[in-house]
């Protein structure tokens, strides 16, 4: 396919890619209060407002897709910079949300900091979340910074997105009784599918694709290795 025929193509690609991954997190959090309905009880102001800011990154990834299909730029510029503050508050709040989830364990007995495997598990969930949107910030930038090229800017901004599957994700595993190894496998298959659209456009993999495969490798070999540390776990209790 040719560089010109390729730039028409893509955001219908990515749209509906955008679109299945916006769903799937989507129906994680409905169908786990549905089912789950005492869970909102325990939604706190922070869980709140990080969901909506969260919520609102996702709709904003499909606005911006259908701009760029629709070809008003001017208004896909003006929400790609507005972005910035959706960002910086995802960010905030997600810090200030966890720390007062800990702090809620902590009192609840579940940290208890004087039980070993109740730091190693304080560890993993500070360590995977507080990696998560490093990685997503990190993805973020990137994108900005390729704004002069469209191939890499969507593929970073779309693996940002990828980046903050897991919180809903996890959730429509639980609710469908799948093995905790489905998130990965799901999310293997969302970056496979662009590794097969880069080799069918372009006959080459993107640098963009390869680096955001990286850093979501990075972030589960973590989870999975230094994160489930005793080690790991008694230093970042100690730090809070």
């Amino acid at each position: 396919m040719t560089q010109h025929g390729d730039r028409y193509q893509q955001p219908t690609f990515f749209f509906r890619l955008a679109l299945l991954i916006t769903v799937v997190v989507f129906s994680g959090f409905i169908l786990n209060w549905l089912i789950n309905p005492n869970q909102l009880e325990r939604v706190t102001v922070w869980i709140g407002v990080h969901g909506a800011f969260s919520a609102a990154w996702y709709l904003l990834l499909l606005n911006q897709s259908y701009l760029v299909r629709a070809r008003q730029f001017s208004r896909h510029r003006l929400w790609g910079k507005l972005s910035v503050i959706l960002v910086i508050a995802i960010l905030l709040t997600g810090v200030i949300m966890t720390l007062d989830l800990y702090e809620r364990l902590v009192n609840f007995g579940v940290f208890n900091p004087e039980d070993a495997n109740a730091r190693v598990r304080a560890g993993a969930l500070i360590g995977s979340t507080f990696l998560q949107w490093t990685l997503f910030a990190c993805l973020y930038i990137l994108g900005l910074f390729n704004i002069g090229s469209p191939a890499h800017h969507k593929r970073f901004m779309l693996a940002a997105a990828v980046q903050l599957m897991p919180e809903g994700l996890n959730r429509l595993i639980h609710v469908l009784a799948l093995p905790g190894y489905m998130m990965l496998v799901i999310i293997a298959c969302v970056y496979a599918s662009i590794v097969i659209y880069d080799l069918k456009t372009t006959s080459r993999i993107q640098s963009s694709t390869l680096i955001s495969i990286a850093l979501f490798t990075l972030l589960a070999t973590s989870i999975y290795t230094v994160f489930q540390t005793q080690v790991w776990g008694d230093w970042v209790v100690n730090i809070l």
